[in-house]
């Protein structure tokens, strides 16, 4: 193996004027901070303006780039001082509402320079366009045939199980990685399956073939179909080698790759929820006419995988299992409802009460659930849980557990809500260790952001309440450029960072790593000490070191290949959770 390498990230102080005390972050150049993807028609517009140790006033002009005149004009309003910029200022643009692309200039008293910020849409429907770029992203990901400008087939020998050649051809490639990691299958299936159902109408497929989402959730499920056990475990597909990552080389020449059920294939939660998918998927493709042996093949997974998480007692698990109880139940309970409508079997709609409950009593009083059974272990993250009691309630609109799951929601939304108002840009903050409050605590990234705004969006159409909305809008702002580093984390839209995580980046014409609609892991942020955001199995680490604590840490120091995945690495959940909050938001923005 060649030598290894060390970076470190710089800290981006170099400004235009000195800065505040606390502040750790600053711009080089005064420009408003927007939502790069874009603002939704009847949403909430707002850009931010760091202006370090002084204090400006002044007014700002929205400007329409393709008529290039002025089409609003506004005051800045005082944001308060952080540690991202200093002195803040806001520019609120929400009342406008005409689509068309613009840029926002700044009139800033005691300066004459010209201050433009990034171009952006405002746009109906701008949520769901996002969304559709998010799904489109699977198709990159394709495994075992040609990605048309990309790469030849590839991986067309997969796999050897217990040395002997096995049919494991098709599926995705999980991440920034060419593996196929089978058990988070789910996360996209899951987030197909939504933006199809919540919007069929803008889906046109020619005669005789699937709408996009369908066909893809297709291609996937048979790849399921192929390597999960006759005890609902899933294999995937991994590098030859004891070093499952080893290959960084084009995909089409990766050595024959071995199947194994050890990379998180036997979990009960993984296992059951990706059943639940393939019920889902059955069940759209039932109501669609599609092939019934294809429709009884992935009702077989759904059934498999939901025996294996039916059959196993928490209380009984080793410790380390014990974590997987509230989104195995989770997983039952969503395979509850897609079963009882396969089969109407009364069966599955007693057993999913009776998940229902269960989930309802692993909420604490504060709001948020534990992971447990025993309840030692706060879980502060939505999670596919709320998302099966959503879906439970949609199934069963008139059932006597509504009142409880739409007070589930109002606990959780009631504790989320004061994280959300930590910085001007309205992300979802957490707890540190000590109970203090953090704007970037240990477990954030685009997953934690996005299933928030999707919570917060589910509750705002539960609770009839237009106030979660702008919580849940920013959550999808966050990710596409409104946020301390600029950087929008789904790739083709917006400034990126320069380099990705991705083996993709050796195919010929594409050394930027750039996919389009692929969503970073995302902002991490620093806790005070070394923080190793690189690739220590090749010894080529990337790390910050002591940054200050909240410091927000993504790799824009490379082009290209970067070693840093924590945050700067594709994945399969992170395309997921974010097509789901986009979709949901979106729809929320037109029934609430």
């Amino acid at each position: 193996m060649p030598k290894g390498t060390l970076r470190k990230l710089r800290q981006k102080t170099e400004s235009w004027s000195a800065l505040t005390p606390d502040q750790i972050i600053a711009q080089p150049t005064i420009r408003p901070i927007v939502s790069q993807g874009g603002y939704h028609q009847e949403g909430i517009k707002e850009a931010i303006v760091w202006t370090n140790d002084h204090k400006f006033s002044g007014t700002f002009q929205l400007i329409d780039i393709e008529v290039y005149e002025v089409v609003y004009t506004g005051e800045l309003k005082d944001g308060g001082r952080h540690i991202w910029g200093g002195n803040n200022l806001i520019a609120d643009f929400t009342t406008f509402t005409r689509p068309g692309r613009y840029k926002v200039r700044l009139d800033l008293k005691g300066t004459d320079q010209v201050i433009d910020s990034i171009t952006f849409p405002i746009r109906p429907a701008i949520y769901f366009e996002l969304g559709r770029k998010g799904a489109k992203w699977y198709s990159y990901q394709r495994c075992g045939t040609e990605v048309p400008g990309w790469h030849p087939p590839c991986h067309t020998d997969d796999g050897l199980l217990n040395g002997k050649p096995f049919d494991a051809t098709g599926g995705w490639h999980d991440g920034g990685d060419y593996n196929k990691w089978t058990h988070y299958a789910h996360y996209g299936l899951f987030a197909l399956a939504a933006i199809y159902e919540d919007f069929p109408e803008r889906w046109q497929a020619e005669k005789g073939t699937l709408p996009y989402p369908l066909d893809e959730m297709v291609w996937e499920a048979e790849y399921i179909c192929k390597v999960q056990m006759e005890d609902g475990t899933l294999l995937s597909a991994v590098g030859v080698k004891d070093d499952p990552w080893f290959w960084e080389g084009v995909p089409e020449k990766e050595p024959t790759r071995r199947l194994s059920a050890d990379y998180g294939g036997k979990s009960y939660a993984n296992t059951t929820l990706v059943g639940a998918s393939m019920g889902r998927l059955a069940r759209i493709l039932r109501s669609e006419g599609y092939d019934e042996a294809a429709v009884a093949r992935y009702i077989e997974v759904a059934r498999r995988g939901y025996e294996r998480g039916r059959g196993v007692d928490f209380s009984k698990v080793e410790s380390r299992t014990r974590n997987e109880y509230l989104e195995t139940q989770a997983g039952l309970l969503l395979a509850d409802i897609e079963l009882y409508k396969l089969t109407d079997k009364e069966d599955y709609q007693a057993d999913a009460c009776d998940r229902v409950e269960r989930i309802l009593a692993a909420q604490g009083d504060q709001g948020f659930f534990y992971s447990d059974l025993e309840k030692k272990n706060p879980y502060y993250n939505a999670g596919f849980y709320q998302f099966a009691l959503y879906e439970f309630l949609k199934a069963n609109p008139v059932t006597p557990l509504k009142g409880r799951i739409v007070d589930s929601f109002a606990r959780w939304a009631a504790f989320i809500e004061p994280l959300a108002g930590l910085s001007n840009f309205g992300q979802i903050g957490g707890l540190a260790e000590d109970g203090s409050r953090r704007n970037l605590h240990r477990g954030t990234g685009s997953i934690y952001i996005t299933s928030a705004g999707w919570a917060m969006a589910t509750a705002a159409m539960l609770l009839g309440s237009k106030d979660y909305l702008p919580i849940a809008e920013r959550q999808i702002q966050w990710i596409v450029g409104y946020n301390p580093t600029e950087i929008s984390l789904m790739a083709g839209v917006g400034q990126g960072p320069g380099c990705y995580h991705t083996r993709m980046a050796a195919c010929e014409g594409h050394e930027d790593g750039a996919i389009p609609g692929g969503i970073l892991n995302g902002i991490r942020g620093s806790d005070g000490g070394v923080v190793d955001i690189g690739d220590a199995r090749t010894n080529s680490k990337v790390i910050a070191d002591h940054l200050p604590v909240d410091y927000p840490l993504i790799d824009t120091d490379t082009y290209g290949w970067t070693y840093a995945y924590i945050p700067n690495e594709y994945w399969v959940p992170n395309n997921g959770w974010f097509i789901l909050a986009a979709t949901r938001v979106e729809k929320a923005l037109v029934e609430v």
